[in-house]
């Protein structure tokens, strides 16, 4: 009889994950990786090893505490089952057999973490729980949804017959030569790593993977080590390309001393094929944007590129830079209207005359700000003179008070005022407790 055991760590972490493999494999010969904080281990047939279900979730649960984790454990007879009756908290949870369907039945329908289009449908339906999906004729489901009605739908049953997908460790794609001489100029030693990435890139094709980075460790004379890395836009196994990023990543921060040693790793990483829209914009190569990326690194440094990211914070252009993925390619042409969202052509005129967005003013700001001379009357700005405008202020709103971070070494505060000059002009002006700024201009 088939029974799955489902554990999950109570605060999942990325480091927990290797954590939470050992534990389960040290109680079962089966065992997958679902995601982080969550494990499924074969339950069934271990009856004379460890007693009981009760017994093995308990076992479970203390050598996962002799690590420092929190888990929680879950047994039913499919993955859903398991995992829901992990996620119930009460340490060890069993659905008896036969019961899956029962105890699934109340649980939300997002537990099976379908794509936006079909969990808006079936939302449009009134189908919430499992329990409901479960319930409907499965022939009319499969006349709406295809395959996919009834597949979903076994699942909201219990109805789990696809084997564990045994986990196994990820073989290592690591290549290492020794430089029986020594090498104390770039270009052997750039010309050593293209051919260590050119073997590591044939492995990597023979597995059907790609790599969306590298590390490597130069053994310099004395015992010193240099080491790097290679963060790429997107995953690649083009060895010319890889070898040619590897040569500029180099020469912007080269060795000092005579190489004896030289060792290259990959990280591998498994990309789905997708097809590009045949009707939407083209996509620049993976390839050429990662040339290009890793020169820019190479001339600004690693910490000044990336995609700016918005801090939790109030403060005013508070982000950082988060390493740039090249985007994946459009879903097939028709999915955007079928979700409820417009295309380009469909949104345009919205804004004027179409009645559906209000017209507003476009705040343009200025980086850094520039700095102002206010004229204050009553306590309110009555003129502004500044490298950008100058002029009579005429009415004004605020002021309005921004503050934060006063819980830290380096707390903030400002006041903020949006005024209108003689010209019409609309601007914002901001004081710091010490001085005036021009902010921004709106449009």
């Amino acid at each position: 009889m088939r029974r799955i055991g489902g554990l999950l760590a109570a605060s999942p972490e990325p480091h927990m994950s290797q954590a939470l493999l050992e534990v389960a494999l040290a109680h079962s010969p089966r065992v997958e990786e679902a995601g982080p904080g969550l494990v499924y281990l074969d339950a069934a047939g271990l009856e004379g090893l460890f007693g009981g279900e009760r017994q093995l979730g308990e076992g479970l649960c203390a050598a996962a505490a002799a690590r420092g984790l929190n888990v929680h454990v879950g047994i039913a007879g499919s993955r859903l089952g398991a995992r829901v009756a992990a996620r119930s908290g009460g340490g060890v949870t069993i659905v008896q057999p036969a019961e899956d369907a029962a105890y699934l039945a109340p649980a939300p329908l997002a537990l099976l973490d379908l794509p936006e289009e079909m969990a808006a449908r079936l939302d449009r339906w009134g189908i919430r729980t499992l329990g409901e999906l479960a319930a409907l004729p499965p022939a009319a489901l499969f006349e709406r949804l295809g395959s996919e009605g009834p597949r979903l739908q076994r699942l909201a049953r219990g109805e789990d017959l696809r084997p564990l997908i045994p986990w196994a460790p990820a073989p290592p794609f690591e290549e290492s030569a020794e430089c029986e001489w020594g090498l104390d100029t770039l270009e052997p030693v750039t010309m050593l790593l293209a051919d260590l990435a050119e073997k590591i890139c044939a492995r990597l094709v023979r597995r059907g993977l790609s790599a969306d980075g590298f590390e490597w460790i130069c053994r310099l004379a004395g015992r010193s080590l240099h080491e790097g890395s290679l963060a790429l836009a997107a995953p690649m196994s083009e060895a010319s390309a890889i070898a040619a990023l590897l040569r500029v990543a180099l020469e912007s921060r080269p060795p000092q001393g005579v190489v004896e040693a030289v060792t290259l790793k990959a990280h591998p990483q498994r990309v789905a094929p997708a097809q590009d829209s045949l009707t939407g914009r083209s996509r620049p190569s993976p390839r050429l944007v990662t040339a290009a990326l890793t020169r820019l690194t190479a001339l600004v440094g690693a910490r000044q590129l990336g995609i700016p990211a918005l801090l939790d914070s109030h403060r005013p252009d508070a982000v950082r830079l988060d390493p740039f993925h090249h985007p994946h390619p459009n879903p097939l042409p028709g999915r955007e209207r079928e979700s409820g969202s417009l295309s380009p052509s469909e949104g345009e005129g919205r804004g004027e005359g179409g009645g559906k967005n209000p017209a507003a003013l476009v705040l343009r700001r200025l980086r850094p700000p520039c700095p102002a001379h206010v004229t204050l009357t009553s306590g309110r700005p009555v003129h502004l003179r500044s490298a950008a405008l100058a002029g009579r202020i005429v009415t004004g709103a605020g002021p309005w008070r921004a503050s934060g971070e006063w819980w830290t070494g380096g707390p903030w505060a400002r006041d903020e005022w949006d005024v209108e000059l003689a010209d019409g002009t609309v601007c914002r002006l901001i004081h710091d407790g010490s001085a005036w700024f021009l902010d921004g201009i709106y449009d």
